[in-house]
């Protein structure tokens, strides 16, 4: 009898299937299946405790949330770009909105470097709604009750960010082996390219820009051991690709609505499972998702 496929993401169904409906607890089930497993297949959100219990299960597992879990938000992002010697703005670093200002409008000479105006990107948030552009500590200050320095799975703070104006926003969103890409251009006085705040979706664009961002993505895939993300890359005026975030539980319109997106998961998770040496027939849609 083969070792089972366990699966607990909700939109495929595989040999043994547990989901954590309403936040339950772990239990014996969880601990036997998954100890027994072949395979784990988590959800695209997973909960440090489930992914401690794949760990111990000495399974492989996809995707794999470490970076989710301990380096989510733009803090978190930027000092994994940073470690790992992979190119970004240049960025600092800050605890708070005020330690930031005062830093500004000391002229310290690390926040004068940055330029202004710049980028101001609290811990928390997705959309673009916690990133703003600033002029002066004045602009900075004004942000407080609006700029949300907590970040639930990622370390708190903000950081202050050199603004590359004319830079084109590219999403590279990887999905095991395959990368999907689109170009984001922001309407007309709005510096942020974010679909939701009203920027444009582009599917088709230079292919020394794609190039570019799919390059440094793998990049960061490699080095990171990310499976499942969206990556923002920045190409600046002067062509250099550039890290911006890491988004984990991302927008499906771009890539064609919800079931083309859990068409094109079932088919990464199939490859991922053929590379395992594991039959992929073994996992198929969910009854009442695809």
């Amino acid at each position: 009898m083969p070792r089972p496929i366990v699966s607990y993401h909700p939109g495929l169904e595989a040999d043994i299937n547990l989901m954590l409906v309403s936040q339950r607890p772990l239990d014996e089930r969880d601990r036997e299946a998954t100890g027994q497993a072949a395979a784990i297949l988590l959800p695209q959100i997973c909960r440090a405790d489930l992914f401690e219990l794949a760990q111990a299960s000495g399974a492989p597992f996809f995707p794999n949330p470490a970076v989710h879990l301990s380096h989510d938000g733009k803090v978190g992002n930027y000092r994994l770009f940073r470690d790992l010697g992979l190119p970004h703005p240049a960025t600092l670093e800050f605890a708070d909105l005020e330690s930031a200002a005062a830093a500004w409008e000391a002229g310290r000479a690390e926040v004068a470097a940055l330029g202004a105006p710049l980028v101001a990107k609290g811990a928390g948030g997705g959309m673009g709604e916690n990133v703003f552009l600033v002029s002066d500590p004045a602009e900075l200050r004004g942000l407080a009750g609006r700029l949300e320095t907590w970040c639930h799975r990622g370390p708190s703070g903000l950081v202050l960010q050199r603004y590359h104006p004319g830079a084109v926003d590219i999403r590279v969103e990887l999905l095991h082996d395959a990368a999907d890409v689109y170009w984001r251009r922001a309407r007309e006085e709005e510096f942020r390219a974010n679909l939701c705040q009203g920027g444009t979706l582009v599917k088709d664009g230079p292919p020394e820009e794609r190039a570019a961002a799919v390059g440094l993505a793998r990049r960061l895939q490699a080095a990171a051991g990310l499976d499942l993300a969206g990556v923002d890359v920045l190409i600046t005026a002067e062509g250099e690709a550039l890290l911006l975030e890491i988004n984990f539980f991302f927008g499906r319109r771009a890539l064609g609505g919800h079931e083309v997106f859990l068409a094109r998961y079932l088919n990464a998770v199939r490859r991922w499972l053929a590379h395992q040496g594991l039959d992929p027939a073994r996992v198929r849609p969910a009854q009442d998702d695809l």
